[in-house]
């Protein structure tokens, strides 16, 4: 209700009283105006029902959508995509497959990363790694989970549910802030790369495929098969979250007070937000100190979608950092990413977060 009562604001002043308009803003609302509807219209929009101001709020659903802006022109040729769906896991647990296209040539399943920075990474290893600069000369290595196996896991519990043999083709992408510095992969079935490769690469892909491996009939049941899965309530959506927590056997949350909201007083960039990342920060640090950055693996399980910690109070994802100094020092404990807006810490295990440290 909110957009579309901007929307039809806007529209009223550049109709109405043109006069008042400066040719700046005329142009910035006709801007605004042609995206909107577009988007509106957008296949994306239509599955996700995502507002669109709310969209260009979060990192990962807007690249998730740019994702599919580069793709789009494949719903010509009788493509269909879904998004974020749910696929049912063994024990009641799901996984969350990011962007999903069907088409002739098979099934094209998108694991979107939508970071910054330099990224390392290989096929076999579990972690890998983000390199950015944090000024003075200084730059933070960041791991996360080995997106490769992540969506291969998405992949493999896909086939299950379809129930049919399928070509699937994974692709991981990067967004274009970021460079892919020593990325190695040996699969033929995987792609690493940039966003503005994605339709260049699926073409190239779609190419090398003689003949079509899927009817568009075979689309459709597919299309239809999975599409209830996109529609879960959040029943569903916190209980996917929950799964996820409950492999790390975290505490309860417990709110942080403005004492300790001022730990990390410099972790304000937007490529820390869609993303887990481990950071070593020292906890008696002042406001004007600097942050001290040092490489710690993530807390390690056998299910790739640690990756996807989410904070239950606002969606955002959950960070883990681990204390240097003070009565904290050498515990972990994670945080929400969306700081400063939102203030919440998580311990982990049995470990005692000291909320107020005592004064010396």
């Amino acid at each position: 209700m909110q957009e579309l009562l901007i929307f039809l604001w806007l529209l009223a002043l550049l109709f109405f009283f043109p006069s008042l308009l400066s040719p700046i803003l005329i142009i910035f609302t006709i801007i605004f105006i042609v995206k909107y509807t577009k988007y509106k219209k957008s296949a994306y929009y239509q599955i996700t029902k995502q507002p669109y101001f709310s969209l260009r709020r979060n990192s990962g659903k807007y690249g998730e959508y740019l994702i599919y802006k580069c793709l789009k022109h494949f719903e010509k040729n009788g493509a269909k995509f879904l998004f974020n769906i749910y696929v049912p896991k063994e024990r009641d647990e799901t996984s969350e497959i990011d962007v999903l296209m069907i088409c002739k040539k098979g099934l094209f399943v998108f694991e979107s990363k939508n970071y910054s920075g330099w990224i390392f990474g290989s096929e076999n290893r579990k972690n890998w790694y983000q390199t950015l600069p944090t000024g003075r000369g200084r730059c933070n290595k960041v791991s996360f989970y080995n997106p490769i196996m992540q969506n291969s896991s998405h992949i493999r519990y896909l086939k299950a549910f379809i129930g049919r043999r399928a070509p699937i083709k994974s692709i991981i992408v990067f967004s274009d802030k970021c460079t892919l510095k020593d990325v190695q992969i040996r699969s033929n079935d995987v792609r690493v790369i940039n966003r503005y490769n994605v339709a260049s690469v699926v073409s190239d892909i779609c190419n090398q495929i003689s003949g079509d491996l899927l009817t568009d009939n075979d689309i459709t049941e597919i299309f239809d098969k999975l599409f209830p899965y996109t529609q879960v309530d959040e029943a569903v959506k916190k209980q996917h979250i929950s799964n996820i927590h409950n492999t790390l056997n975290p505490q309860p949350i417990q709110r942080v007070n403005e004492a300790t909201a001022q730990v990390a007083p410099q972790i304000h960039t937007e490529t820390f937000i869609e993303q887990p990342e481990v950071v070593n920060v020292d906890t008696t640090a002042t406001v004007d100190d600097p942050i001290v950055l040092n490489n710690t693996e993530p807390m390690s399980t056998d299910k790739p979608e640690q990756a996807a910690l989410q904070c239950p109070m606002c969606n955002s994802d959950l960070v883990l950092r681990t204390a240097t100094k003070g009565v904290n020092a050498g515990k972990q404990f994670y945080v929400c990413s969306n700081y400063p807006k939102c203030k919440y810490i998580q311990a982990i295990a049995e470990q005692k977060i000291v909320l107020n440290p005592p004064e010396a």
